[in-house]
C-alpha cells in the first residue's frame, strides 16, 4: 500500500525531516511552507533533497483563519493525486508527529480500506461559536487582517456591522448541507480527486468561500458529505488532539503527561507540538517508536 502524506508547515523543520526520515519509501511528501515562514533556504533544500519529498511549496502567506490554508492544502492534493499508485492520502502539519509505524498504519488501512477518516458533522455544531454559520454567512476578513494581531478589531467590527444590518450572504446551492470538523483526515486518493475535480466543475464555490473563517474545517468535509462517499465517512481523523485551553493555548500543546492516552489512542498522529515543552514527549515516542517500528 502507498500513501502521500501533505504537510502544512511554518516552522520546526528539525521535526520536519524527523517526521519524513522516520517513514518508509512506501510514504511520499508533499510539503506547503508558510510565504511568512522563517524557516532558512537552506533547510528548505535540504528538506527537498530527501528521496521521499515530491513537492515544497512556499506558493502562500497564510494569515491564520484564511482561505489561504485550504488553498496550500488544495495546491499538494493536486500535486500528489499526479500519482495513482497512491492509496491513501493523510493531511498533517509540521506540528504533527507520528503515533503509530508504517506498518501498523498500513496495516490498519488495508483491513479498513474504502473508508475516509474525516470528522464531518452537520452545521449548526453545538462545540462552534455560532454553530459555525457566522464563519460562512458573514463576510470574515481573515485574508486582509491578522487575526493573531490587534488588526483581529477590524474582523470583529466588520462582522458586527454585517449583523446589525441584518445581512447574510447566499452561498453556492451546489452544496445543500453544510458539515464541518477538524482540518485534518486520512481519505482514499478516489475521495480527494472527488473534491478536486468538484471545485474544478463549479469554480465559482471556491469564490464563494473567499473571506470565511477557516474554510479547510467546512468546504471539503461538506463536498464529501453530499456525495456518494458520505456512506463511507467514519466521522473520525485518527487524529489526537487536545481541545482544550492549557498555558494559555488551544488546542493544546502536548506534553509528557499525555504519553499514555496518545500512546493508548488509535491516532496515526498527535498534534500539536510546540518547543521546548514538547521536547520530552517527542522523544519517548521516537523511543517507543523505534521500538515498534518492525511492526
Amino acid at each position: 500500500m502507498k500513501h502521500a502524506i501533505l504537510i502544512t508547515a511554518y516552522k520546526y523543520p528539525q521535526q520536519l525531516r524527523e517526521i519524513i526520515d522516520f517513514f518508509d519509501e512506501n510514504y511520499s511528501f508533499y510539503i506547503h511552507i508558510d510565504r511568512k515562514s522563517r524557516i532558512a533556504d537552506p533547510d528548505i533544500k535540504a528538506l527537498a533533497s530527501r528521496p521521499t519529498v515530491r513537492l515544497v511549496s512556499r506558493e502562500y502567506k497564510v494569515n491564520w483563519g484564511s482561505i489561504d490554508h485550504l488553498k496550500a492544502i488544495l495546491l499538494l492534493a493536486r500535486e500528489c493525486v499526479k500519482d495513482k499508485s497512491a492509496d491513501y492520502v493523510h493531511l498533517i502539519t509540521g506540528q504533527d508527529f507520528p503515533v503509530k509505524s508504517p506498518h501498523r498504519i498500513t496495516g490498519y488501512l488495508q483491513e479498513n480500506y474504502g473508508t475516509e477518516f474525516i470528522s464531518a458533522c452537520p452545521l449548526p455544531l453545538k462545540t462552534w461559536l455560532e454553530g459555525g454559520l457566522n464563519r460562512v454567512v458573514y463576510y470574515n476578513l481573515y485574508e486582509i487582517f491578522d487575526a493573531k494581531s490587534w488588526q483581529r478589531v477590524f474582523i470583529k467590527a466588520f462582522i458586527l456591522v454585517q449583523k446589525i444590518a441584518g445581512y447574510k450572504r447566499k452561498l453556492p446551492s451546489e452544496l445543500q448541507d453544510l458539515y464541518g470538523g477538524s482540518t485534518y483526515w486520512t481519505l482514499t486518493r478516489p475521495a480527494v480527486e472527488y473534491f478536486l475535480d468538484f471545485l474544478d466543475k463549479y469554480p465559482h464555490v471556491l469564490k464563494a468561500y473567499k473571506y470565511t473563517f477557516c474554510a479547510e474545517e467546512i468546504l471539503l468535509h461538506s463536498i464529501l458529505m453530499n456525495s456518494p462517499f458520505r456512506e463511507k465517512v467514519a466521522k473520525k481523523n485518527l487524529r489526537f488532539m487536545l481541545w482544550e485551553h492549557r498555558d494559555g493555548l488551544s488546542p493544546a500543546n502536548l506534553d509528557e503527561r499525555d504519553y499514555e492516552n496518545i500512546v493508548g489512542s488509535e491516532a496515526f498522529f498527535a498534534r500539536k507540538f510546540g518547543y521546548p515543552v514538547s521536547e520530552k514527549l517527542r522523544d519517548k515516542l521516537m523511543t517507543h517508536l523505534s521500538n515498534s517500528n518492525s511492526g
